[in-house]
């Protein structure tokens, strides 16, 4: 039934891929030791042995294989390596996911999907027995994997889908996909449906949304819209499902995408309300094709080390850091001139905020002749960070970023980094705006990513390519505070194209008797009270990753000549940057407060001189202000 399936399944192909690496493999042999199979996509790690390591690993790829071939307009793999970690039983289960056995009736999974920024972890036992015991591999996996192709998807699309494919059976020869949860039906029964109108607009601070409980009505009735849009035959053939994303896509309004899409959405619910309580439903099935190991597939034995690292990487990425401190320790003391086991400890540092171990862990990995792209990523990220900012740190920084996209062309942090890298180099600023793109083009979801752009394309007047950003920063914007954000942008824009097309504007006295130029809006100030700029220039994140974030609390940088200074009123001081797109202000409540540091040479800068720094350079970092008269809040600052 494949074909079958493809042409409705054709918007979601890269969810269907998800599938491979929750593939439940054959029953283990028993091994005493740690093994470690790789094949081009997959890294499978078990005590079951050889013999089955490269039957698991050959299950994923030819399933992968499959999906990528009958669906292959759409990414399915994820940019990051995908680890498969294969216990022989609830024992082995134990030591990868404590928690799970620490509260006498906490329910014992039968594995466990970890994303991060660096790998995605699977773990998962090999002797557990049901229909479909991964559910929740399969529901965190479906997540992942629309995150990496579509940005801000609908909520009850996001977890219906992820319902729909949490319920797949997976097995040797087939694959069946929309398998019914009696437990969905049976609430949905029981309950009283949510109208289709509510269903569409409810976000995740809605009362009906929670993710730790999945037996609610929001998940039961996500679920079975999504399986009538994507398996009732009349659905199918008017492509309700492909009719309401294009015309989501276009307008951005759920209401009204789903009302060109699926008529009166009163009569739609009761078509879902129908079609719940219904006898029978249908379920996809897709041929898995015939296996065949691939000799080419590389084995190895895992030391006892680096058993114990590979232990303490998953519960450093699963946030569990003190039991994972003592494992890399003694993974280190066992085998102090393992590469792998000082790029796990430089993760852990690195998620404890420690830059300097964290960096000095990535350099003796990569000393050691680590040959993956992350050590390198994270030694130029981290070197950013710490070090002064001056040409030969961002050389070095710049250059490493090179050599870990070679080795990961698809990893987005290291297109940002590499963004913010080129833009201390004058002569790289189309480098710098081209990374950033590339950045925003491979995890279209990660709403900084685009910020940074935005900026940056407005650092170098670029102002049309830079609105375009921001509206659709706006439309994606999901919160008041990146909505704030947005707008923000959008009013930076204008104040720079009416500054660049005024050219001179008249001065501005402030309080120390320098002078900055005049706001753009309204024309000059003369006669009222002294104002410096509110605008931005090129910003960039301090923490990369995936991770969700308050952009208003976020870190952000600029650097350039210091315009003005106000600092009548010490120890709160304004600092006036002179950027390409015009003057920026950026407020520090309690000077003392912030972080500052210079440069070798450089005049040791205080806040008894502050009246003597225009024209000194400064790197400056800030969280942004929507609403105040400047940019943003100054965390610290780096002259040079």
């Amino acid at each position: 039934m494949l074909n079958t399936m493809s042409s409705q399944l054709f918007p979601f192909r890269s969810l269907l891929s998800g599938l491979i690496l929750l593939l439940l493999p054959l029953c283990a042999a028993s091994a005493d030791n740690w093994i470690e199979v790789k094949s081009p996509h997959f890294t499978v790690q078990t005590t079951a042995g050889e013999k089955e390591a490269r039957k698991v690993a050959d299950q994923f790829e030819q399933i992968r294989n499959m999906f990528h071939t009958a669906f292959a307009t759409l990414q399915v793999d994820p940019p990051q390596p995908i680890i498969i970690v294969a216990v022989k039983n609830e024992n082995g289960l134990k030591l990868f996911l404590p928690e799970a056995w620490e509260v006498k009736g906490h329910v014992h999974p039968a594995g466990f999907y970890q994303p991060a920024d660096d790998k995605d972890y699977v773990v998962m036992r090999l002797d557990t027995e049901g229909d479909n015991p991964f559910h929740t591999l399969y529901h965190e996996y479906t997540h992942a994997l629309l995150r990496l192709n579509f940005s801000n998807s609908p909520l009850w699309l996001n977890e219906g889908l992820a319902e729909f494919f949490g319920n797949s059976i997976l097995g040797e020869k087939e694959i069946k996909t929309g398998t019914i949860d009696p437990g969905h039906l049976y609430l949905l029964n029981q309950s009283k449906l949510i109208p289709i109108e509510t269903l569409l607009e409810i976000d995740h601070n809605s009362p009906y949304y929670n993710e730790s409980n999945r037996a609610s009505v929001f998940y039961a009735e996500s679920w079975a819209v999504v399986h009538f849009l994507m398996l009732d035959e009349e659905a199918r053939k008017k492509e309700l499902l492909k009719n309401f994303l294009t015309s989501w896509g276009k307008s951005g309004n759920q209401i009204e995408a789903a009302r060109e899409s699926f008529g009166d959405l009163r009569q739609f619910g009761k078509s879902i309300e129908s079609y719940e309580r219904q006898g029978t439903f249908r379920i996809g099935v897709i041929k898995a094709g015939q296996q065949a190991a691939d000799k080419t597939y590389t084995a190895r034995n895992i030391t006892p080390g680096e058993t114990l690292a590979i232990r303490g990487d998953f519960l450093t990425h699963h946030n569990r850091a003190e039991q994972a401190g003592a494992l890399l320790e003694e993974a280190a003391k066992n085998e102090p001139n393992l590469a792998f086991v000082h790029e796990a400890l430089g993760y852990y540092h690195y998620r404890r905020q420690e830059v300097a171990e964290a960096d000095r862990e990535m350099m003796q990995a990569i000393k050691l002749g680590a040959n993956g792209f992350a050590p390198l990523y994270f030694h130029a990220f981290l070197s950013m960070q710490h070090g002064s900012f001056e040409g030969e740190t961002m050389l070095e920084a710049a250059s490493n970023l090179e050599k870990a996209i070679q080795l990961n062309p698809q990893f987005a942090p290291a297109y940002e980094a590499l963004a913010q890298a080129y833009s201390h180099s004058p002569d790289k600023q189309k480098q710098a705006v081209t990374a950033g793109i590339k950045a925003v083009q491979l995890d279209p979801g990660h709403l900084p990513y685009a910020i940074n752009l935005g900026y940056l394309l407005l650092s170098n007047s670029r102002f049309a390519e830079a609105r375009i950003m921001a509206k659709r920063i706006l439309a994606a914007a999901t919160t008041p505070q990146e909505k704030d954000v947005a707008d923000s942008m959008l009013q930076h824009i204008q104040q720079a194209e009416e500054w660049a097309a005024k050219k001179t504007t008249s001065p501005v006295s402030v309080a120390d008797g320098t002078s900055v130029p005049a706001p753009a809006e309204g024309g000059t100030n003369s006669g009222d009270a002294p104002k410096l700029v509110r605008r931005q220039g090129m910003t960039k994140p301090e923490t990369p990753g995936n991770v969700p974030v308050d952009l208003t609390k976020r870190a952000y940088g600029v650097d350039g000549p210091i315009g003005a200074v106000d600092c009548a009123k010490k120890p709160e001081v304004i600092i006036n940057l002179d950027l390409p797109s015009g003057p920026v202000s950026f407020h520090a409540p309690d000077f003392r407060r912030i972080a500052l540091s210079w440069a070798d040479g450089v005049p040791e800068p205080s806040l008894g001189t502050c009246t003597q720094w225009k024209g000194r350079s400064v790197k400056l970092w800030f969280s942004p202000t929507p609403g105040k008269e400047y940019a943003g809040d100054i965390s610290k600052i780096y002259f040079y």
